[in-house]
């Protein structure tokens, strides 16, 4: 990515998170939270008086590539979102989560008594959930959290019943809104890094797996296969480039999101075949980022954005 107006490249927090993400594998949330609070990752976008860096959020993209990638058992996204919209108004809480003491999740379906897609949400201190036209940050102490239908592993979802609950502050629907437009971007980067490992893990097989006395990537077949997914790894990252520039329009974020929902687990599976039958089994890890992958894609709601963007062009043209 571009130099950034502050004079930082995102590119330079890469290697960071890399080596922060690596060191909280096999660590519980609080762990994690510790870790990441101490490299001072939590505070990349949130202000400087609740304690964060103040960046914008191109900044936070190489530390979702990294979680992604690193298959990171921790809310990095919803926590970055709420340091950087809760700055304002509840400051003592984004503080908390920048620091590592507190830990928050977003739940992203649902509204009323009862929400839910809300990762990692059991044992978190707060909780935002869509209320009405915006959203309701709770203190999960109110919140009783039940496992949801979610297919990840390593991040699972929870549905919670919020009805009696009593919010500690109101967002209201541009806020609301503004954090599911970032979410969008953010989304992308973590796809982007579980999409970019499986192929990393693909070609490490085929290069080392011998049949017929040749190496798997001797054979024309494969070489074109994992070539094509390829193509479409460098189609995200394109697309997440586009959206993150000076003069992109909204609609920008909503296709780079869209890329990676639809070209992402096209990558995952075609890696999974990859590896042949083993590829299928709990040995080879790639299922846990397609995992990943789908439980971003349905967070994200892509079916019903990928009709919204159409009908938009639509019309716009």
């Amino acid at each position: 990515m571009a130099m950034m107006e502050t004079g930082l490249d995102p590119a330079e927090f890469a290697e960071s998170a890399r080596r922060v993400v690596e060191a909280c594998a096999g660590k519980d949330a609080a762990g994690c939270a510790t870790l990441l609070a101490e490299a001072g990752l939590l505070g990349v976008l949130a202000p400087e008086e609740t304690g964060g860096l103040g960046l914008p959020l191109p900044f936070a993209l190489p530390l979702l590539q990294a979680a992604g990638a690193g298959d990171l058992a921790f809310p990095l996204l919803e926590t970055l979102l709420l340091t950087r919209h809760l700055a304002d108004t509840a400051p003592d809480v984004a503080a908390a989560l920048v620091a590592g003491t507190a830990r928050g999740s977003i739940a992203w379906a649902g509204t009323g008594a009862m929400v839910g897609r809300a990762p990692m949400a059991d044992g978190a201190d707060w909780l935002l959930a869509h209320a009405g036209d915006g959203a309701a940050l709770l203190p999960g102490a109110a919140l009783a959290c039940r496992p949801g239908p979610g297919i990840d592993l390593s991040v699972p979802e929870y549905e919670i019943e919020v009805a009696g609950a009593t919010a500690a502050v109101m967002l209201d629907a541009s806020a609301w809104a503004a954090v599911a437009e970032d979410a969008r971007l953010l989304r992308a980067a973590l796809i982007l890094g579980a999409a970019e490992h499986c192929l990393d893990l693909a070609v490490t097989h085929v290069t080392d797996r011998r049949q017929f006395g040749r190496p798997l990537a001797a054979f024309q077949a494969m070489r074109h296969l994992l070539a094509r997914q390829k193509l479409a790894l460098e189609g995200i990252r394109g697309a997440l480039a586009r959206a993150v520039a000076a003069d992109a329009a909204p609609i920008a974020r909503q296709a780079a999101f869209l890329a990676a929902a639809s070209l992402g687990p096209q990558i995952a599976e075609a890696t999974i075949q990859a590896h042949g039958g083993m590829g299928f089994t709990w040995d080879i890890p790639v299922h846990r980022y397609l995992r990943r992958i789908r439980s971003l894609e349905a967070q994200g709601e892509a079916p019903r954005l990928r009709e919204a963007v159409a009908a938009a062009l639509i019309e716009g043209n």
